[in-house]
This record gives C-alpha cells, sequence and structure tokens, in this order.
C-alpha cells in the first residue's frame, strides 16, 4: 500500500511538471512579447515602435508603430493590429529619439519605471534616425534586432570605453541631486547598428554629446573599469596598450563655501604593440612612452573637463560629491558656480613591457 502511495505521488509530480512546462508554452505562444521600444514624438503626442520575436520563426520579427497622447493608451492603440495582447516582461532595449530626447524623455521615461513587468536591468539609449527603419532592417548578424542591440551595448560596457549602465543605475543618476544624466547614442548604418557617442542631459533634455574618442576619457574618469586596449601617439608613431585597468578616486576641497576638485586616476596596463621600431630595452625609452600617454591623457581629460562645463552638463557627479562633504549645499547655488569650479585631473600610468614590435 505504501508503494503505491509513493507511486501515485511521483506519477502526479510528472504530471504536474508537464503540465507546467505546457503552460508555460501556451503563455508564451499566445502573447506578442516586446523585446525592443523607440519612443518618439509627432505633434504634442508620444509615438512608439514596438518589436516582438515571431515565435518559432527564428530570427524574424514584427514591428507596430503607434500615436497616443500618453505610452500606456499607444500600446493600446496597437493591439488592434495584433492577434495577440503585448507583454513587456521580455523587453530589452528602449530607446528615444533625438527629436524626443531635444524635447523632454520624462514621459516615456516615467512609463518605464511605473511597469512592474518591465525589468530594471533592460538597457536604454538615444537613437538617431526613426524606430521602423532601426527594427526593420536587415543586419548582418543572426540575432534578432532588439538581441543585437543589447549584446552591441553589453560587450561595449564590459570590454570596451562604454559606461556600465542600465535601467536601474540610470534611474538612480536620473534623480540623484548633482549629477546628470548620459546614454549611448546609437545609429544604424547600412546592414550594421553602430554606438555614435554618448549624449549628454540637462536634467531631462538632451544638450550635447561626447564623441566615441572622447569616450575612453570620460569612462576613465567617471568609474573603476576594464578595457581591451587603447592607441596614443609616441616616438613619431604610434603605441598599443592593452589589459588596460583604470582607477579614479575624487578629493574635495572646500574654502569658504566653495570647491575645487582634485581627481587622480590610475592606469596599469601592458604594452602590445609599438609602430615605429623602438629600442624597449632602453629604460629611457620605456619612461618617454609612459610619459606621453600621461601627458595625452591629462591634456584630453582638460578639453573633457571644459567642455562639459560649457555645456553646464555634470554627468561625472561633482556636484553630488560636493554634497557629501558640505552640509550647507543648495543645488541652485551648485548651478551658479558649476561652469568656473577648478578641476584638476593627474594620470598614473604603470605600463608593462610585453607584446611585438610591428
Amino acid at each position: 500500500m505504501k508503494k503505491i502511495i509513493q507511486k501515485q505521488i511521483i506519477l502526479f509530480g510528472i504530471s504536474l511538471i508537464f503540465m507546467t512546462g505546457c503552460l508555460q508554452k501556451s503563455l508564451i505562444d499566445d502573447v506578442q512579447l516586446i523585446q525592443g521600444v523607440v519612443y518618439d514624438t509627432t505633434k504634442d503626442k508620444i509615438k512608439a515602435t514596438i518589436v516582438c520575436p515571431i515565435q518559432q520563426k527564428g530570427h524574424k520579427v514584427q514591428v507596430f508603430e503607434n500615436i497616443a497622447n500618453t505610452v500606456k493608451q499607444g500600446r493600446e492603440n496597437a493591439s488592434f493590429e495584433s492577434s495577440q495582447p503585448f507583454a513587456s516582461g521580455q523587453l530589452r532595449v528602449a530607446l528615444f529619439t533625438e527629436k524626443l530626447a531635444k524635447k523632454d524623455i520624462t514621459v516615456a521615461y516615467d512609463t518605464l519605471l511605473r511597469d512592474s513587468s518591465i525589468g530594471h536591468s533592460i538597457y536604454l539609449g538615444i537613437l538617431e534616425g526613426n524606430g521602423y527603419d532601426l527594427f526593420s532592417g536587415k543586419y548582418q548578424n543572426n540575432f534578432n534586432v532588439a538581441i543585437y542591440i543589447k549584446n552591441l551595448l553589453e560587450h561595449n560596457m564590459e570590454t570596451g570605453s562604454l559606461p556600465y549602465d542600465n535601467l536601474h543605475y540610470n534611474s538612480n543618476r536620473y534623480y540623484k541631486v548633482g549629477q546628470d544624466n548620459f546614454l549611448p547614442i546609437l545609429k544604424k548604418q547600412k546592414d550594421k547598428i553602430k554606438i555614435q557617442g554618448l549624449a549628454l542631459f540637462n536634467e531631462e533634455t538632451y544638450v550635447g554629446k561626447l564623441e566615441p574618442k572622447e569616450m575612453f576619457v570620460f569612462r576613465g574618469l567617471l568609474e573603476k573599469h576594464r578595457l581591451n586596449s587603447q592607441e596614443f601617439k609616441s616616438h613619431g608613431g604610434y603605441v598599443l596598450i592593452n589589459n588596460i585597468r583604470s582607477t579614479p578616486s575624487y578629493h574635495v576641497r572646500i574654502k569658504n563655501g566653495k570647491p575645487s576638485f582634485y581627481i587622480q586616476v590610475k592606469v596599469d596596463a601592458r604594452l602590445q604593440e609599438v609602430s615605429k621600431r623602438i629600442s624597449l630595452e632602453n629604460k629611457k625609452n620605456f619612461e618617454i612612452i609612459t610619459k606621453n600617454i600621461e601627458k595625452q591623457l591629462n591634456t584630453d581629460s582638460k578639453k573633457l573637463l571644459k567642455k562639459l562645463q560649457n555645456l553646464n552638463v555634470d554627468p561625472l557627479g561633482l556636484g553630488s560629491k560636493f554634497k557629501q562633504h558640505y552640509k550647507s549645499f543648495e543645488l541652485k547655488e551648485w548651478n551658479k558656480i558649476y561652469k568656473t569650479v577648478p578641476v584638476k585631473v593627474k594620470y598614473i600610468v604603470n605600463i608593462e613591457n610585453s607584446g611585438v614590435v610591428e
């Protein structure tokens, strides 16, 4: 009798597993899984373009466009074109067009944060172009477009010069007192999608841009990170360093209620390649290469900080760091003095000799 009961329990458990699997499959097959969305603006309304994979059709996708006064109503309008209801639980990327970003992203951004079905690990960005062209394009890789964009952003954050970001980190920065937001800029180029730089925000509005060549220095000042490789001028040619590990540290000095900043960035790397015949056995040549790299980084950092101050944007969060050290901090007063606040940067570069000579 005991064995019969045990067998019945086992059979019931197996049946339950199969039933659950069928239920999950049924749920997935009966909805349109939104994997990417682009928010735009037209005539004071919100335009949303969404992309959904076609189930059991490999990498084929369906693209839907809608226009409404609110984001949620737009999705309701789009459902009139769909044979199945939409679900946001598989959303991977959410982009804002340049046009919307230069106006105000608040409404679309707030919707992402309020939707409990959307995970805070999704990636955000600015799109140069329009959503329909992006999502309906044919690309070289074997992924559908939303997964392609997700992978593009991920690997550039892990080993490139793109600062690490997602909805969770971005929303913390978005609401932080004394720091302005930034987002990667994407553009469709024939059968590829390319990162075009970083969009800089003053509150909710896109006001300026960092070029791709400026992103390495920006990330070095912003956060501790690792990078594959970077090229510098030296000895009438170029040197390439790799296995880069960069760590910034901030020091705030306050005098009569006015701050000044000293940023020290330590960089450890290996010399991977030189384009000119240089004797690396000569210690002096190696020291010259190191000093040349430090000089270029210090110069580029100075230019970058001047650019940020002229645009009146604070993506490095200097205001937030000042606030941590000064109890009488007032945002209004900080905004008045930000453009003229002294900021000094010093790079300390340590390079190991390895690699090849071209």
